[in-house]
């Protein structure tokens, strides 16, 4: 079980990470500042949270994540994930990532610029020059799906994808249902599902672990 856990982990995260008061500090100002916090669920059990907030100026934008998962048995833990990262973004080309990593004590880095030869990026495998205007799973900017292509953010990997609309839906926000569009994401390992309004605001996702166990995003 641990093993499908890792492998959705891997996957499902992006975007960058501080301490606290130093997100604080890093979005006080500025011109428009949108967050999304996460609770993650596998099955019906919380295990951590995912929390992201983009800072915006003009078509300048950063991003700041912080992910924390812990799964216990028995009040062991048995895995844990910690993901730390910081993007930049020129409209929606990334120029810049430098992303940590603790996955059960297995250490990731990724650092990443824009160069006039591509984007240059440098992971645990070794140094790859992608294309100039490259994606990570920025689930919160919906164009994402219009890639064919994206880059993980803990791996450094650019990884093939497909993408399917699944059509309308009716999502729980709250004591509030929302009409949503739901697509699917789809890789080698992973298979996920996602939720937007109706003018394109990220609602939710889900994924399912290989033992039919699903991982869940759900709005604090």
């Amino acid at each position: 079980m641990t093993g499908q856990i890792a492998h959705r982990v891997v996957n499902m995260t992006s975007g960058a990470v501080f301490g606290l008061a130093l997100l604080l500090a890093s979005v006080a100002g500025a011109t428009n500042v949108q967050q999304w916090r996460f609770k993650v669920y596998l099955d019906d059990r919380e295990i951590g949270h995912h929390h992201f907030i983009l800072t915006r100026d003009g078509i300048n934008q950063r991003l700041d994540t912080r992910a924390r998962f812990e799964v216990t048995f028995l009040k062991i833990p048995f895995f844990s994930y910690r993901h730390d990262n910081v993007e930049h973004w020129n409209d929606s080309c990334l120029t810049r990532i430098s992303s940590h990593t603790d996955q059960n004590g297995k250490q990731f880095q990724v650092e990443g610029l824009a160069s006039e030869n591509g984007f240059r990026i440098q992971s645990n495998s070794g140094e790859d020059t992608l294309p100039a205007c490259v994606s990570t799973f920025a689930y919160w900017n919906k164009s994402f799906l219009e890639r064919d292509r994206l880059l993980n953010s803990q791996t450094g990997e650019y990884v093939d994808i497909e993408v399917q609309y699944l059509g309308e839906d009716n999502f729980a926000e709250g004591e509030t249902a929302v009409r949503s569009h739901r697509y699917r994401l789809t890789a080698d390992d992973l298979d996920i599902e996602i939720w937007y309004t109706q003018d394109g605001r990220w609602l939710a996702l889900q994924s399912m672990t290989g033992n039919g166990d699903p991982l869940r995003y759900v709005p604090e």
